[in-house]
């Protein structure tokens, strides 16, 4: 019943014929349009996967590349504040050193002044001795006459 019975005269169950003959070449064109859509679809599928896993490895090298350059970096930072402590370290020995030599210093200088000041305590009281003896006339250099408070019987 299709416009190919209306112009050709066809015997019956020639038209059954060629609808299943129309309808069987259908369905091969059919099965083969779905095996150029199924090929072409895995085609597709196997592009995009392969660009994204060049996508994603081009990512993940990518973040390597950061990741490492990060840590080289950040070891700089390390060695650079290992070398700032460790000045500080030895300018920390330096200081201490001076400040123990400086106190040692301080010690020697109060143990000279100390010497100093009994040598002349010893010195002054020689000499208030000295003077005390030549008050009292003792001294062996009888530099002055000795003094005598007693009474002298008048004639």
């Amino acid at each position: 019943s299709s416009g190919i019975n209306a112009e050709w005269p066809l015997r019956p169950g020639m038209d059954e014929c060629v609808n299943k003959r129309i309808k069987e070449e259908m369905e091969k064109k059919d099965a083969a349009i779905d095996v150029e859509v199924c090929r072409r679809v895995d085609n597709a599928k196997q592009v995009l996967e392969r660009q994204m896993k060049e996508e994603l490895q081009a990512k993940k090298d990518e973040m390597e590349r950061e990741m490492a350059e990060q840590e080289e970096e950040h070891l700089k930072e390390i060695q650079s504040l290992q070398s700032i402590v460790e000045e500080l370290k030895r300018d920390q020995e330096e200081a201490k050193l001076r400040l123990d030599e400086e106190r040692l210093e301080v010690v020697d200088a109060k143990r000279r002044i100390e010497e100093e000041r009994q040598a002349l305590e010893k010195e002054l009281k020689k000499k208030e001795k000295m003077i005390q003896n030549q008050i009292l006339g003792k001294s062996e250099s009888n530099s002055r006459p000795r003094i005598s408070f007693g009474m002298k019987k008048s004639k």
